[in-house]
């Protein structure tokens, strides 16, 4: 994966060069302080209101051409996390061109400048024989006058005016970070942090290993070697880390975690005109690669094969208005996805894609059977959205399809189960015309003489009628009491389960149903007559479901009956 990404990234960054990566750093909340060529101080704060950010002087006036020069010099001032600072943890700078701290620990920040400048100046605290082999090729850099003399004098420029600033900090209560920068080129900055990055770009020096004048070594990003790791260790070879790469490749990888750092966490990212797919999660401020697969298909590509999936409203069902809602079609593989999030997993799916599946609670949107159902087929999802393989998600479908509407359903979220399920008949490609089932049921019922033996659909359609029938009689005091009697009938695996149901149901509520009718003794009679002992089928599920949850032809018989009581 690794020389795959470098292979890519470095044509990117030889044709965008740094752009690529400044284009979209962010800076951090804080107050950010310029020191002039004559010491005297600029000061300008940067805050997050709303997840917006802005950038001004202390008289509340914006000012993007700072902002900009900040942000090229931030980069180049910055640690590489914590376990990388140059001598202290709360020190986060990595020059003697600025200095970084919190707010909180102004007064420690204070203490150690002379101990900051001091370690800059000759960089004699890194003394291991590895760490020297690195130095030495910046010796004549480090060991220049002009640049000594150069960190003494702003050592004593910034302990001079560090009183002033903390005055500032106080009286605009910050509380986050305070940033110090000297008026100085950019290419200085670059230069200082190029010496930096030799010792710290790999993950552990003792893995270093110098070959000719290039050193190599195990690389910091998206990898943790330590003793409570000792499983990524190659335990046979004489160099026991994962993988080595030679210095300029790792400061090249090191480019790239930048750049996918500050990507947007819920954008999908590409390379190579769309052929490599990575997604990242946010570790300690540091990017990590989560996913990462090589896509034959191009994005446009994908988009142009998608095949359109007719979307029909199969159960007839109508919106708040009471209009029926009209068929359309799902033209574009990520309008597809929208419609699987919310109809499927109630917009819990792409919220949940890479989350770790401890951080995935069950909520009031994510009930304990959809918690499970996700973790079991997210990545299924993934596959076919994100990297255009198709081959599980049809699967997923015909297994969890129907799983996803009970689940609706028993949530009491009773027209988006219907919804569900219009959606994956329309994914199925059924060709079912619920209002000739009805007229052919009605048709049975009608025909008083005639006692024919139903076949399989038809009475899971009248069991599904009748069931809901049945359960509308209920007078049970809350919702939940109901939907517990209709889950009998959701997870009945035989028809003689499903028979027992509708008996049980029959005799609770026969008080409620007029027996004398012939239409509903009919019903009665056909349904306990019918005999099969095979387990149901998902696709037997949902000829009951579409039975229960479309218009129901005893209510619409009762109604008709009780117009023509008051007629006569």
């Amino acid at each position: 994966m690794i020389y795959d990404i470098l292979e890519v990234f470095n044509k990117i960054y030889e044709t965008k060069g740094e752009r690529l990566i400044l284009d979209n750093y962010n800076l951090k909340d804080g107050l950010y302080v310029k020191i002039n060529k004559d010491n005297i101080l600029e000061f300008y704060e940067l805050k997050t209101v709303k997840k917006d950010k802005f950038f001004s002087d202390l008289d509340g006036m914006q000012n993007s051409d700072m902002e900009e020069w900040f942000i090229k010099r931030d980069y180049y001032s910055s640690y590489i996390n914590s376990n990388k600072s140059l001598f202290d943890k709360k020190i986060h700078n990595i020059n003697y061109l600025s200095y970084f701290f919190k707010a909180e620990n102004d007064d420690y920040a204070k203490d150690k400048i002379d101990q900051h400048f001091n370690i800059l100046l000759n960089f004699k605290k890194f003394n291991d024989k590895k760490d020297k082999e690195v130095l030495d090729k910046y010796k004549f850099v480090i060991e220049n006058g002009d640049r000594e003399e150069d960190i003494l004098k702003k050592c004593e420029i910034l302990k001079n005016c560090f009183d002033e600033i903390i005055k500032i900090i106080e009286e605009k209560k910050i509380k986050n970070y305070i940033k110090i920068f000297f008026d100085e080129e950019l290419e200085k900055y670059t230069n200082e942090s190029e010496i930096y990055l030799s010792l710290k770009i790999f993950n552990d020096s003792s893995y270093n290993k110098k070959i000719g004048d290039k050193i190599y070594g195990l690389s910091n990003s998206n990898m943790g070697l330590n003793g409570k790791k000792p499983f990524l260790e190659h335990k046979t070879r004489k160099n026991a880390a994962p993988f080595i790469l030679e210095g300029k490749n790792a400061l090249m990888l090191k480019k790239f975690f930048d750049w996918l750092k500050n990507q947007p966490y819920n954008k999908d990212r590409t390379l190579d005109e769309d052929h490599f797919f990575i997604q990242k999660q946010s570790n300690n401020d540091e990017a990590e690669i989560t996913d990462f697969d090589y896509i034959p298909t191009k994005t446009d590509d994908a988009n142009k094969s998608f095949t359109p999936i007719y979307f029909k409203n199969y159960l007839y069902i109508k919106d708040k208005e009471e209009n029926l809602i009209s068929d359309y079609e799902i033209d574009e593989l990520w309008k597809l996805e929208e419609k699987i999030d919310d109809l499927f997993y109630n917009k819990q799916l792409k919220f949940n894609y890479y989350k770790d599946s401890k951080e995935i609670k069950v909520s009031d949107f994510l009930s304990k059977k959809l918690q499970s159902i996700l973790l079991i087929t997210r990545f299924a999802m993934i596959n076919y959205f994100k990297k255009y393989d198709d081959r599980e998600f049809l699967y997923v479908i015909k297994k969890y399809g129907t799983e996803f509407i009970v689940n609706h359903y028993l949530s009491e979220r009773y027209f988006k189960a219907k919804e569900a399920m219009n959606l994956k008949l329309s994914l199925q490609g059924e060709n079912m015309d619920i209002q000739q089932e009805l007229q052919n049921i009605k048709t049975i019922l009608n025909n008083e003489d005639e006692y024919k033996n139903l076949t399989k659909n038809e009475f899971l359609f009248l069991a599904g009628q009748w069931a809901y029938y049945l359960l509308s009689l209920s007078k049970a005091d809350s919702k939940s009491k109901t939907l517990s009697l209709a889950e009998q009938y959701f997870r009945a695996k035989y028809i003689s389960k499903l028979q027992n149901a509708l008996n049980n149901d029959l005799e609770k509520y026969k008080h409620e149903v007029s027996l004398n009718n012939k239409k509903i003794k009919k019903t009665v009679t056909l349904l306990k007559s019918y005999h099969d002992e095979e387990k149901l089928t998902n696709n037997d599920k949902d000829r009951f479901l579409v039975g229960f949850m479309t218009k129901n032809i005893f209510w619409e018989s009762n109604k008709k009956e009780n117009v023509e009581e008051i007629k006569q």
